[in-house]
């Protein structure tokens, strides 16, 4: 009994010993004498641990710590922990740091981190005066390493930590070592941080107790047209290494890391420049600006390696730990950051009604010029006396022709007439006989006149030009309505997730103002929409008047009515594309335009071939092409497509010469290349001598220069294909205009002053537009990131930038020019239609 008492007493004993034996193998290093400012070098393994406390100073808790903690020894096998705490929150990270990237896997030796702050003093809130004054953050040092680990650890205050408006702050951080800092919305006077009075200030409200946090929230603001309520974060660097920028809202955490910086507030990639605008609304107290430098430059210049290798792929997804892995110290980038004030609210309006009240002038013109005509058409009534000399009798039988549509075979003078009927009883189409007299006429050399192209009744052209109408409004509600829908939920999507790399903005242009985050781009387009219904008002009044006794041009007012319901949608759409520009909606914002330029082509073909004119159906056929060739140029721009679409372009131009040369009657048939083959074998050089010189050559400059424009965007293939597309669109439209008045001079017709004044003003105004589509401040066909570099500030009445300008000139630039297509051949209002040529 004794020796079982005994043996069980050894055994306690033993224990007792292997126990304390055990106790004492960790050994806790507690020292709260550390001091800020000052590095220190400890050892740490797993049999030693550090924890470290930071005294501070009295004013220490004004500004946040920051920990630097590194270590060549540390690795993966053996990493070492980092737990920083305070009052009111606990920070924990590992070194080395390991980041996975597409080459890869990269870790970092040196690490710092901004402790959230201890204590703001702009928190003007009951809770925070509980909060101790004296920040000293505990820093606890572990691994488990059996060697040791050496360690160097340094805390200190954050310099500058609270941005001063208008004031440039410079900074440098690597992808181990993040910097954050507060930009505060209450500067006091001068816009300055007075910290002192701030200090004093919220000592004054946590004396004051309950009440006077109260009070502190129901305060409200006066005389808010004149103060600023947003401010514009502009951010400089000069490198191209890429990094994340995140603004979050004024509380703990502050996420300073790429995992978790897309869970609040915004973020954005940037290499050289990047910038925000932010309201007060947003941010009451302020906020935080987070900069984070990538490991990788993928998401900026988009540009991934992939990973073909098997080691990578193992490297990558950390299969094989045999690995080397390399340090990534070297990635340090310089910031230079400075925030300034945006216009108040009294300055919107003041740029937004100038803008309103400059559109608004061109209805008080158009008013003035109704009231003269009244008055000079009064005047001629009045000044008008009986004729003296009698009418001849073949005037008489003219007129009368003309009155009841029966005048349409009169020919060009000097011309062989081969018919005195009138039209066929067909109301929409002349028969073959006569079509087929037209064509011999022409083909023996005589001239053809507007009267051979000329023999639907007027109620016929009137309904077939009625149609462009009801066509184009049906385009414009069906293809309106959904991008609207579509762009309120990119809108939506942008303000949940923060995510500014979801729309090409001009950050540094770019004003908020509800729900809009880019109020002025959206806004510019008014002058779409206001020119856009007084052309239609124009044609109206133009159209009221209009009547039809066989002289002059055939008018197609359908036409010119669809031309202004296009400009109008043109407004629309292309403000619904700057609520989130991107690559996925850009065709919203040229679909209209490719729409407005064949339907002023349309419309210049239409004056001299009235009855042979392009019907609604087989326009928007085409206009349907065009758009899907858009849509696969952009989705799809890769070299083989730009060579197709310019093998199509240059057929296209070829086929259209033909038609423009030939007067609309060449027919594409194996007999009559036939014949122009064997012609050209048996005498080439009268073969290829042109019959008509000027319109020759006027048509041979137009091809050389879509030669030019085919040849510059297949070498280029860029991927913006939608401006390439409409660039040919224009420049054909601007081709064909000067082609039409070059043939009209030739012909000696005479233009009226006023066109020649719309002729001027156009040309001038497009030219001069041109500079600021030119002048990029966005483009959507780079990264985010490379597309900040292009961002400026606001150029015009501080609202406007160059692609505002550009809005405003070319939706004048195209009111100018329907005016110029409206009154162009207005000198033929009283000219017999038999009297004027074709071409």
């Amino acid at each position: 009994m004794i020796f079982l008492w005994l043996h069980i007493y050894v055994l306690i004993s033993l224990f007792c010993c292997c126990f304390a034996v055990n106790r004492e193998e960790i050994i806790f290093h507690y020292n709260n004498t550390y001091k800020y400012n000052e590095p220190y070098t400890v050892a740490v393994s797993k049999n030693t641990e550090y924890i470290m406390e930071f005294g501070g100073d009295y004013e220490a808790y004004d500004t946040p710590a920051r920990v630097t903690v590194a270590s060549d020894f540390a690795n993966r096998t053996y990493p070492l922990f980092i737990t920083a705490r305070q009052q009111k929150g606990v920070f924990s990270w590992q070194l080395p740091m390991i980041v996975q990237t597409f080459n890869g896997l990269e870790q970092f030796t040196n690490i710092s981190r901004t402790l959230c702050p201890h204590n703001n003093i702009f928190s003007e809130d009951e809770d925070t005066c509980h909060v101790t004054t004296l920040n000293t953050p505990i820093v606890h040092l572990t691994s488990s390493s059996p060697d040791p680990i050496s360690v160097t650890i340094l805390v200190e205050t954050v310099q500058d930590f609270y941005i001063k408006l208008n004031t440039t702050t410079n900074l440098t951080t690597t992808p181990s070592q993040p910097k954050y800092y507060f930009y505060p919305f209450d500067q006091r006077k001068n816009k300055i941080v007075d910290l002192a009075t701030q200090r004093e200030r919220k000592k004054y409200l946590c004396m004051s107790g309950e009440k006077s946090f109260l009070n502190r929230n129901l305060e409200r603001d006066y005389g808010w047209l004149s103060r600023p309520k947003s401010v514009i974060l502009m951010i400089e660097s000069d490198d191209d290494i890429c990094a994340l920028v995140s603004i979050q809202n004024f509380s703990c955490p502050v996420f300073d890391n790429e995992r978790d910086i897309l869970y609040d507030g915004y973020y954005l990639t940037m290499t050289r420049r990047g910038g925000i605008t932010l309201t007060q609304d947003m941010f009451p107290t302020g906020f935080y600006i987070v900069f984070i430098v990538k490991t990788s430059d993928e998401d900026c210049s988009g540009q991934s390696i992939a990973n073909s290798t098997l080691p990578k792929m193992a490297q990558y997804f950390g299969w094989d730990d045999t690995i080397s892995v390399p340090t990534n110290d070297g990635r340090v980038k310089t910031f230079s950051l400075r925030v300034i004030e945006t216009i108040s609210y009294r300055e919107y309006m003041i740029a937004a009604g100038a803008a309103l009240a400059f559109f608004l002038s061109f209805y008080v013109a158009f008013i003035i010029v109704l009231i003269c005509q009244k008055r000079r058409y009064q005047h001629d009534e009045e000044m008008l006396l009986p004729p003296t000399t009698p009418i001849d009798n073949s005037q008489i039988s003219y007129i009368r022709h003309g009155l009841d549509g029966s005048s349409g075979s009169r020919y060009c003078q000097g011309d062989t007439p081969t018919r005195t009927e009138g039209s066929s009883s067909s109301d929409t189409e002349s028969n073959d006989d006569e079509s087929n007299v037209d064509k011999d006429l022409y083909l023996q050399g005589n001239k053809l006149c507007v009267a051979n192209l000329s023999r639907c009744r007027p109620r016929v052209l009137y309904a077939r030009s009625k149609m462009y109408l009801w066509n184009v409004l049906t385009v414009a509600v069906f293809y309106t309505l959904p991008v609207i829908q579509l762009v309120i939920t990119y809108q939506r999507l942008l303000n949940q997730s923060g995510n500014q790399d979801l729309c090409y903005f001009n950050f540094l242009c770019a004003h908020p103002l509800m729900v809009l985050s880019d109020f002025n781009h959206v806004y510019s387009n008014l002058g779409y929409v206001l020119l856009g219904a007084l052309f239609l008002v124009e044609v109206w009044n133009r159209h009221r008047r209009y009547n039809d006794v066989n002289l002059g041009i055939p008018q197609h007012f359908g036409l010119l009515y669809a031309m202004g319901i296009a400009l109008v949608s043109e407004g629309l759409l292309s403000a619904a594309y700057h609520v989130c520009p991107n690559s996925m909606n850009f065709q919203f914002d040229t679909s209209f335009m490719y729409i407005t330029s064949v339907l002023c082509m349309v419309k210049i073909y239409q004056s001299r071939h009235p009855d042979i004119n392009a019907r609604a159906h087989a326009t928007f056929g085409v206009l349907a092409l065009i758009i899907f060739i858009g849509l696969v140029g952009v989705l799809n721009a890769n070299f083989y497509f730009w060579v197709a679409f310019t093998v199509l372009h240059l057929v296209t131009c070829l086929v259209m010469t033909f038609q423009i040369y030939y007067l609309g009657r060449f027919r594409w048939e194996g007999a009559v290349i036939y014949k122009g083959l064997k012609e050209f074998v048996r005498q080439p050089l009268a073969a290829v001598t042109p019959t008509h010189c000027g319109r020759c050559v006027l048509l041979v400059i137009a091809n050389l220069a879509n030669w030019a424009i085919a040849a510059y965007g297949v070498t280029q293939h860029s991927r913006d294909f939608a401006s390439h597309l409409l660039l040919v669109l224009m420049s054909n439209l601007f081709l064909y205009t000067l082609f039409y008045i070059a043939m009209k001079l030739l012909h000696r017709e005479s233009i009226r002053w006023y066109s020649w004044v719309f002729i001027a003003l156009t040309y001038t105004v497009w030219f001069s537009s041109s500079y600021f589509y030119l002048d990029l401040s966005t483009n959507w066909a780079l990264t985010p990131a490379q597309s900040r570099q292009n961002n400026r500030v606001c150029s015009l009445l501080q609202l406007y930038d160059s692609h505002d300008i550009w809005h405003f000139m070319s939706s004048i630039a195209m009111f100018f020019s329907f005016n110029m297509y409206l009154t162009i051949d207005d000198n033929l209002s009283q000219v017999p239609r038999g009297d004027i040529a074709v071409f």
